[in-house]
């Protein structure tokens, strides 16, 4: 049986269009996913990738909840920051006594 390869100009192989590998399915890429804004951005990629049949609604609906658990830890950290922002406007510094208290949770 004949060789059905062709031989590039670069001396690379390539396959007849007869064996030519099926076109491969676009990747879904959610960005990056630092900022409360960039997970809710990414949560709507998801939604609209599951209405146009990109990724199964099975594994849309676990990339919403690993998002919507990662964006309520922002808006936390982002809420905390905010709360100490404002202690130190108002001259009270809880930043001390925050630290203090983690520290005796993490020994016991």
């Amino acid at each position: 049986m004949a060789d059905q390869r062709l031989l590039e100009p670069n001396g690379d192989f390539q396959m007849s269009d007869s064996e030519q590998p099926a076109a491969k399915p676009k990747e879904f890429n959610l960005g990056p996913l630092g900022t409360i804004n960039q997970v809710i951005k990414a949560l709507g990629k998801t939604i609209r990738a599951m209405a146009d049949d990109t990724i199964s609604s099975e594994k849309g609906a676990r990339i919403c909840n690993g998002l919507g658990i990662l964006r309520q830890c922002l808006e936390a950290q982002k809420l905390e920051d905010l709360g100490d922002r404002l202690d130190r406007l108002e001259g009270i510094d809880h930043g001390a006594n925050r630290t203090a208290d983690r520290e005796a949770t993490y020994r016991h």
